[in-house]
This record gives structure tokens, sequence and C-alpha cells, in this order.
């Protein structure tokens, strides 16, 4: 059996049995969720991965993409919240002048979120508007400090998201840490990069999204890239493992139930083809075994951003009105459900 055909005769399993690994303690405790493109579902992904871990594990989710999807879909409308990630961030990159650091920069999920008040506790540090405009103040950070030799600095900066999120996650008693990162590199994805044990990397059955993939995948290696190379000035810094690859919007056009359509079929192989040209950031001997197939979420996920109701949660035949339609949650919504349990399970 090739690599492709293991891959979706494992989907199948998923989608027509219910199929997932056994559950055992989280390989990891801090997840990325990152890609270097736009629209390929990420947030809609980061939310409902952050409730399916909080089904057994404590969560401590940040959102550190500028754009805050994760953290309109968490704290729905209450966004007047009084500390965010740059609040906490500044102090620690840029020092005293601009203040002191919050000692606590969490909410707790289930007051906002009624579907987290069934599950184990989970918390967010909210994203920010401001994060637009970090990279400038990251890098002129980092820059002055590696033209002064001090590697020991240059550490420092690259470790503030982690030593940030791991004081949080120590003080709310969190298992497990996500970040929900921008499809930009540089800023705060970068940190959260550094921040990271394992990348969970969404892609979308399309070219832009296979470049992204195989950007990001040679970023992680490659010692002449911007990653490596300020790991490097740090006298070495660890590079997290790739957990999963997330094929996402895959089946639109299949007539066959667990059976993608032949342009899916397609893409899925070509992402098979750049994991194995990059196997030493994979912790499994075969990559195919972190590649996760995923459906076409369509109304589905749209509902479960929107709405705040993560989509193990949907109902089959409920109503939705969002943004001025009314949508119906139909049964492909089970295949979705199946999907996101096995991923977890991965994990």
């Amino acid at each position: 059996m090739d690599q492709l055909d293991k891959l979706l005769e494992t989907h199948r399993r998923v989608v027509e049995e219910g199929f997932r690994k056994d559950p055992t303690d989280l390989r990891y405790k801090k997840y990325a969720i990152s890609t270097l493109r736009g629209g390929v579902g990420k947030s809609t992904l980061s939310f409902n991965l952050t409730y399916e871990l909080a089904r057994l594990h404590s969560v401590l989710a940040a959102d550190v993409c500028a754009q805050m999807n994760l953290t309109e879909t968490l704290l729905e409308d209450d966004l007047d919240v009084q500390v965010d990630i740059v609040k906490a961030l500044e102090p620690v990159l840029l020092g005293p002048a601009f203040g002191i650091a919050p000692s606590d920069v969490t909410y707790r999920i289930s007051r906002y979120c009624d579907a987290f008040k069934g599950v184990q506790p989970a918390w967010i540090v909210p994203g920010s508007a401001e994060m637009f405009a970090f990279p400038s103040q990251l890098y002129q950070q980092l820059q002055t400090a590696h033209s002064q030799q001090r590697p020991d600095a240059v550490n420092s900066l690259l470790g503030a998201l982690e030593s940030v999120l791991e004081k949080q996650a120590a003080d709310v008693g969190a298992d497990v840490i996500v970040m929900d990162t921008s499809p930009f590199y540089s800023g705060g994805t970068h940190l959260a990069w550094c921040a990271a044990d394992a990348i969970i990397i969404p892609v979308r059955v399309d070219e832009h999204s296979l470049d992204s993939l195989e950007l990001t995948l040679r970023m992680l290696t490659d010692p002449h890239k911007d990653f490596q190379m300020w790991n490097d000035r740090a006298h070495g810094r660890s590079t997290p493992k790739v957990a999963a690859i997330v094929m996402t919007m895959v089946g639109s056009k299949s007539r066959i139930r667990s059976t993608p359509d032949r342009a899916s079929r397609m893409y899925i192989e070509r992402a098979i083809e750049i994991a194995n040209r990059y196997p030493q950031v994979f912790d499994t001997s075969d990559p195919v075994d972190s590649i996760v197939v995923t459906d076409d979420f369509m109304s589905s996920g749209r509902i479960s951003g929107a709405k705040g109701t993560p989509i193990a949660n949907l109902k089959v035949g409920s109503f939705h009105t969002v943004e001025g339609k009314r949508l119906q949650v139909n049964a492909s919504v089970t295949r979705y459900q199946n999907e996101l349990a096995y991923l977890t399970s991965i994990l």
C-alpha cells in the first residue's frame, strides 16, 4: 500500500467507523496552529481544536493574530478586555518604560462561551490589533541585541512569548497551550514558533496552500532562512516538530462518501511529496502518519465560527442565521466531528 492509499484508508476508517488513536497523554504541551496563507480555516480549526482538547485537558489558548478571530469567537461580544497579548509582551520585550507586565492576562472562556461550561477548564490570552505593529518592535530589539553580540539577549527576546504563556499556564493550571497565529511569519508568528513544541499546519487543497506548506517546512529547516538564522544567533534554540498537517476543504466535489474527488487527491498526494522532503521535522517514521484529511466544512464551519459553537456540538437539521443568511447543518457534520476527534487523538 503506497502512502496515498494508506492515508485515504485511514480517512475512510475515520469517516465511516469513527476511528481514532487510543487516547494517551498529549505528545507535546505547546502547540502553534500556523500557516503562511490566509483563508484556509485556521481560526475555525483553532477554535474547534481548543474545544476538542478541553474535553480531556485544561487548556490555555493564546491569540497572537492581529485579526483576533479566535478572541472574537471565544469571548463573543465581550471584547472590551483590559489585558491582552501585547500588554503582556511589551514590558518583557521593550523594558520597564512600557510598564509592568500584568500578572494575569487570562480570561476564563466558559464565562463568555457556553459550550466550554461542559468541558475541562479553559482560558484565553486575548489578541490585539496592535500586533500589526509588533514585528517592527521585535526586530528592532533583536537587531540591537545581535549588534551588541549578546546571544543571551537574543535568546531572551525570542523566548518572550514562551515565558509569558508558561507563567500563565502554571498560574491557572493548564495542561496544554494552543496558539492561533497570523498568516504572516514576522512578529507574533515567529515568537509562536519559538514557543511551540509542535506546529499544526492547515493546508487547503489549492496551489497557494501547497506553496505555503513548502515554505513553512523549509523555514523550519533551512539554516539560511530567518527562523533558523535567529535560532543560531541565540546560540541554538530548538526547532518545533510538525505534529500534524491538516488538509482542509477536501472533497467538495466528491459524490462518494469518504472518498475525496480527483482534484483533492492530487493536492493530497503533492502534500505527501512535500512532507517527504522534510522528514526531520516529523516525529513519526512515516510523515503520512501526521497528515489528517478534513472535509469541506462549508456552512458548518461558518456557523461554528460565527456562533461560537464547536462543530462537535452542532445538531443535524438545526438552522442558524449567519450574516443575514439562514444556514442549515446537514448530515455531513458527523464526518467533520469524526475528523476533528481523530486529529485530536494523534496529538
